[in-house]
């Protein structure tokens, strides 16, 4: 299984996406990867990556991803895929 602990949530007015950090456990994610979002373990929504970015340094990755369920991404929950 492959999990993105969500630490903090961007929106940009000039895109679509919610961008999401946080600290990724597994496998390496993909562009056009479909995630479970998990809000304190209940599914709360579907998240599909549209861009990556690593942060080497701080061990930290930011999705760039579309969401049926906006409100579900925010700080603690997390996208899972397995």
């Amino acid at each position: 299984m492959t999990r993105l602990t969500v630490e903090r949530v961007h929106r940009l007015s000039s895109r679509p996406w919610l961008f999401v950090t946080g600290q990724l456990e597994g496998d390496a994610l993909h562009v056009g990867d479909e995630l479970m979002v998990l809000d304190g373990g209940a599914p709360s929504g579907r998240a599909v990556v549209r861009s990556i970015e690593m942060h080497v340094a701080a061990s930290k990755t930011t999705v760039a991803v579309d969401v049926d369920v906006v409100d579900s991404v925010r700080e603690g929950a997390v996208l899972a895929r397995n």
